[in-house]
């Protein structure tokens, strides 16, 4: 995403800044004082972003609102955001190993219900939504009103609770970063022109609760996800009502983070001490074990940095259980840790030792090495060996064909890669079927991977192009090959089916 949009962001209801003085400042309040403090407060914090770090994101479209979530999927979001303007640094991120900055954790589904603003003035229009001004504004300087409804169905936080210059600095794309988005709320808004607010009282303009059906509902000027949809019973409907709405946004940090720095001191108990990680009264076991789990769910968030750093600092509290001892239980969680930061082969070392003790004992080293390669294609990123590469690329074709929705553009990466790299990567034996076989699972595999995401076309050139040659090649009417082609295709990719060149 890298067009800048001009906000003043407020944080509401509380905060009651604007980007110019608040029109009608003269004058006393209801309770008798003087509008002039109000006027004082505005020029005083108008665009200043540590008054306005909980900001609605009505000014961005689908686009916008698209390549924020693609983002947000795999790393923390980083910002710039000087006065009434915040971009996205799109390019702060390291596309070779997703989460290296952070990354957000699972929604926290909350209950939810529908809340509403109503803007009668410029002054309220200010105090309430000033990210509007630009759009709104001039309608409300002639004298119409809006109403805002929104819902928030959840909240997604980051696995960091910080972020430093230091981290940044290696990235030219990080240049004037001055925010992270710490975390943002899911669900949906709608905001438009109305006649009379008590008109509307006491219900829903814009289709809340109405099951997905807004055929009724008034139109909206802006809106985000699907008011209609957040009270549906259907898991697929109620996507709708998972768009971002909001933003948390926290400071990026001057320096580098100090755990890093008291994680290379020597561990002594003053070196801990200043750090801040042990204290006379500290439970060492239960502290140990928040380490550990809070490594876990950094892990399953894929924010591999994040989870080593949780395991250093388990380690130091629990010397005993070291996550680098490969005879210890949390050495597989480190393992897979390092293959999410990017670190594939110190995580496959890592790995082979631990299973070695372990299902090796019982199972052999055939076991270990199907064990290990499983994690690969989980796990890995960064440089890899030829043969890890394409085994992560399969896994994701195969994730994206049967399990969970990939992007064209992710399906696309890892086909490309699968096809520059099979006929290279030669199989360890008879049983490794993934590399022996790949030429009877790819020409499904891929093409159902596009379909999925919802690109029928590249779905029909992706069987075509690794369609096995051998299976036709007694076949010699091009007509009749095509037809038998495209008859495959719709028995094989039921998506697009009928959708076949």
């Amino acid at each position: 995403m890298t067009r800048t949009l001009l906000f003043c962001l407020a944080s509401l209801p509380l905060l009651m800044s604007a980007c110019k003085s608040v029109p009608g400042g003269s004058g006393k309040r209801e309770s008798g004082q003087s509008r002039l403090m109000d006027e004082s407060f505005a020029a005083k914090n108008a665009c200043n972003p540590k008054n306005h770090l909980r900001p609605f994101i009505i000014e961005w479209d689908a686009t916008d609102m698209s390549s924020f979530e693609s983002h947000a999927a795999n790393d923390v979001v980083v910002v710039r955001y000087e006065g009434c303007e915040l971009q996205v640094l799109d390019e702060c991120r390291n596309d070779s190993v997703r989460g290296s900055q952070g990354a957000y954790k699972p929604p926290e589904w909350t209950s939810g219900s529908l809340e509403k603003l109503e803007i009668a003035s410029e002054g309220e229009l200010y105090a309430k939504l000033p990210l509007g001004e630009a759009t709104l504004g001039g309608r409300v300087r002639g004298g119409e009103k809006f109403e805002m409804e929104y819902y928030v169905a959840g909240t997604r936080n980051a696995t960091r609770d910080s972020v430093y210059r230091a981290d940044l600095e290696s990235n030219p794309g990080c240049e004037g970063a001055t925010h992270f988005v710490y975390g943002y709320n899911l669900g949906a808004f709608a905001l438009g022109s109305v006649q009379d607010f008590s008109a509307e009282a006491g219900g829903s303009i814009y289709g809340f609760g109405a099951g997905g059906n807004t055929s009724k509902s008034r139109k909206a000027d802006k809106k985000g996800g699907d008011l209609g949809k957040c009270q549906s019973d259907s898991a697929t409907e109620i996507d709708g009502c998972k768009a971002p709405i909001r933003l948390t946004l926290r400071a990026i940090r001057d320096g580098e983070d100090p755990n890093k720095e008291a994680m290379r001191a020597p561990e002594t108990d003053d070196s801990l001490n200043a750090a801040g990680q042990l204290s006379a009264k500290m439970d060492m076991s239960e502290e140990a074990r928040a380490h550990y789990d809070a490594a876990v769910t950094k892990m399953n968030s894929k924010d591999g940095p994040g989870c080593l750093a949780e395991l250093d600092a388990h380690d130091v509290l629990d010397p005993k259980h070291k996550s680098t001892d490969p005879k210890v239980p949390f050495a597989m969680n480190r393992a897979q840790c390092l293959m999410i930061a990017g670190k594939c082969d110190a995580g496959k070392q890592l790995l082979r030792k631990n299973f070695e003790g372990t299902v090796g004992q019982t199972q052999g080293p055939e076991a270990v090495d199907r064990g290990v390669q499983a994690m690969v294609m989980m796990h890995c990123q960064g440089k890899m060996e030829p043969r890890d590469q394409i085994l992560a690329s399969l896994f994701v074709l195969q994730t994206g064909a049967y399990t969970s929705k990939k992007t064209v553009k992710e399906c696309s990466d890892n086909f490309k890669t699968v096809m520059k790299l099979k006929g290279k990567v030669k199989p360890k034996d008879d049983e490794d079927t993934q590399i022996r076989d790949i030429d009877r699972s790819l020409y499904v595999m891929a093409p159902n991977c596009f379909a999925r995401a919802g690109d029928c076309d590249q779905a029909w050139k992706t069987f075509v192009e690794a369609y096995p040659k051998d299976i036709l090649e007694n076949v010699k009417d091009p007509a009749q090959k095509d037809q038998i082609m495209k008859s495959n295709f719709d028995s094989m990719v039921t998506k697009c089916k009928g959708k076949a060149g």
